[in-house]
């Protein structure tokens, strides 16, 4: 299966991109290919806290007995915006 990709830009500094740079190469990979390795391995080493865990454990209960306390879009949308 085909998964969609979206392209985003990123500005790092030289020294940076050099470190990377050294990275790739030491695996000899292109510095592209490396930089996304590297992202897709962060981005899948997420693991929830049990603070986090609990915190959306108890969202949950307060949605589910009706004492969750919502925002309707509109008003929070001014509430932004009018600053």
């Amino acid at each position: 299966m085909l998964q969609a990709k979206n392209r985003k830009e990123i500005t790092l500094d030289a020294q940076t991109l050099s470190i990377l740079q050294f990275q790739a190469e030491k695996q000899g990979r292109k510095l592209k290919n490396y930089m996304e390795q590297v992202l897709k391995e962060q981005a899948n080493s997420f693991e929830l806290t049990d603070e986090y865990k609990a915190m959306m454990d108890a969202m949950l209960d307060k949605h589910e007995k009706g004492t969750l306390k919502y925002t309707p879009w509109g008003d929070a949308k001014k509430e932004l915006f009018s600053k």
